[in-house]
């Protein structure tokens, strides 16, 4: 009876984005308890609970920090720092403040699977696309990627990543709703987790000041005329080089160049000679089937777009645009952004170590999926169904194989 009522009095969009949180939600549960135990466990590889600790007790760095060895710590003046950048303890803080250094964590994550499903849900939906067909999609953005394992653990790594997904699905929901200072100010945020996302601030800027350049004369007045949506971006910088230089004196240094493996390294954290090596591993390492089993590496990656086969499905509507010579403002920016970190994330002197996949590339899963959502397109094609398909059901089985072999 009362589901009858709540029928009546949801609109079908609603409906159908309800019916998605509830099957994510009891699918985190389920998952949690039988991989891990309680669901509301704290996950200890979580130094941005200590940080954020530390803060609430007066202090930017960890007291007693030599003795959290199993976290990626940056050693300075013989002090240890979370080498991270700081958003993601600060959403922690009333959490620490309930909870203490127990905080539910990997709860946390969960909701931030469930928040960046409903955003990308509405991404689709104000696209044009249908309840059922942006229900797909939002499950294939969050589940059918690296995303959905790291949702289910509340370690630093993972967090950060999360936290990044949802600033960056929000900034493309509100660049599509016309947000456009909003739409900066939650890249600037998601830089707070994940630095290489600032490439995409001048990106969405230069979007911004295309769509608008007959109204304003001219791209380049339309670019002058962006000026609004640097005050987000302004500020919050600001504040994060503030802390950068209480901690370490440097406003762009976030404290990963004191980590002891970037310290000991000849060619520091990047270099061009990680370039070739990165792009084999990242490119061209397969997943095997070898006497009858799967067999893939889990410290540095496989294939990314195996395990985000988002990226296929983009990559598809990318070369069909332009065959049919249908190539937009839109689609060169976003392209050319995610070449960018790309090649960034190449140089890197690591490509995540122990996981499932190619995490790193979840980062660009937002910036895709924006070029997916294009205006005007139908809903999903059999061969992307399918694709969606087997890619929820290979990140599950990445979910489980984590928690009982890796």
């Amino acid at each position: 009876m009362q589901i009858k009522k709540l029928q009546k009095r949801l609109p079908d969009a609603q409906r159908t984005l309800l019916a998605l949180l509830v099957v994510m939600a009891a699918g985190y549960f389920l998952l949690s308890d039988l991989m891990r135990g309680s669901f509301w466990e704290h996950q200890y590889w979580d130094s941005y609970t200590l940080q954020t600790w530390n803060w609430l007790h007066g202090r930017t760095y960890l007291e007693g920090g030599e003795q959290y060895q199993w976290l990626e710590l940056a050693i300075y003046n013989g002090r240890y720092y979370v080498s991270f950048p700081p958003l993601p303890s600060v959403v922690l803080i009333p959490l620490v403040l309930l909870f203490g250094l127990d905080t539910p964590n990997n709860v946390l994550m969960a909701v931030y699977g469930l928040i960046s499903a409903a955003l990308a849900f509405q991404i689709m939906l104000c696209r044009g696309r249908s309840p059922l067909a942006s229900a797909f999609w939002a499950l294939v953005c969050v589940w059918g990627c690296n995303m959905f394992w790291m949702t289910t653990n509340g370690g630093v790594w993972f967090q950060a990543q999360a936290l990044n997904m949802v600033m960056c699905l929000g900034a493309v929901l509100c660049a599509l709703r016309g947000r456009k200072a909003l739409s900066t100010t939650f890249l600037a945020l998601a830089v707070g987790c994940r630095p290489l996302s600032a490439v995409f601030l001048p990106v969405f800027a230069l979007l911004f000041a295309w769509n608008e350049r007959e109204g304003h004369g001219g791209f380049c007045k339309s670019c002058l005329a962006q000026w609004r949506c640097l005050i987000g971006p302004v500020l919050i910088g600001a504040c994060y080089m503030a802390y950068n230089y209480a901690r370490f004196g440097n406003p762009l240094e976030f404290g990963h160049n004191y980590l002891p493996e970037f310290v000991r390294a000849e060619h520091g954290q990047f270099h061009w000679s990680y370039i070739w090596p990165n792009v084999k591993q990242m490119f061209l390492e397969p997943v095997r089937f070898q006497d009858g089993l799967l067999s893939f590496p889990i410290y540095q990656g496989f294939m990314f777009y195996i395990a985000n086969p988002l990226f296929i499905i983009w990559a598809v509507r990318c070369v069909l645009r332009a065959v049919k010579k249908d190539v937009t403002a839109e689609g060169v920016l976003l392209g050319a952004g995610i070449a960018l970190v790309l090649l960034l994330t190449c140089m890197h002197r690591t490509l995540g170590a122990w996981q499932f996949g190619a995490r790193y590339t979840c980062d660009l899963i937002p910036f895709a999926y924006m070029y997916l959502a294009d205006r005007g397109k139908p809903g999903p094609a059999n061969w992307e169904l399918a694709l969606g398909g087997l890619a929820v059901a290979f990140n599950a089985y990445g979910v489980m194989y984590m928690y009982m072999y890796g």
